[in-house]
């Protein structure tokens, strides 16, 4: 893998707030290395150690986008939820933005049914097959087709699990 050096400006970094880590009482001990300084019950991360990091990731994931990998990008916290959904759609990856479903990718098949019947369901509304049912089935369709709308649309095209964690440097 060539590595390319990432443009990561510290000043920035800092500007974001990049550097504020964890409360002190909520730390793991294994992230020792990687703090720089304590203050007013705040970790301070070590910025320069975090941009080499960060220039590392993205000479990873430039690679493995370059040789066509498919990827996943999650983030459910409701403040990053539109930019996640955003970043994805940019780069024509697949993304979770709302809650993840336990099992997702360990259990696979599972959720390979889910989609079927997501993709299924779209194409009965688009269609106008549900209009054809019974309005209690209809209506219970409906339902079914927005819970799967809210929780699987961002993968709804993902044919097998994402094979950027088998990759390796």
């Amino acid at each position: 893998m060539t590595r390319r050096y990432w443009n990561i400006n510290l000043e920035e970094m800092m500007e974001a707030g990049v550097h504020f880590g964890h409360g002190t009482r909520k730390w793991n001990p294994k992230m020792a290395p990687y703090i720089s300084a304590k203050r007013k019950g705040i970790h301070i991360t070590n910025l320069t150690r975090t941009a080499r990091f960060l220039s590392e990731a993205c000479d990873l994931v430039f690679d493995a986008a370059s040789r066509g990998k498919q990827f996943l990008i999650v983030g459910t916290k409701n403040k990053e939820a539109d930019s996640v959904a955003w970043a994805a759609i940019r780069a024509r990856c697949h993304y979770v933005n709302k809650k993840w479903l336990g099992g997702m990718l360990t259990n696979w098949s599972t959720t390979e049914t889910r989609l079927h019947k997501f993709r299924d369901l779209r194409t009965e509304q688009k269609t106008g097959g549900l209009s054809r049912l019974p309005k209690r089935d209809a209506a219970m369709l409906k339902r079914q087709l927005s819970h799967l709308q809210i929780y699987l649309s961002g993968i709804k095209y993902m044919t097998g699990l994402p094979n950027i964690y088998n990759y390796t440097i």
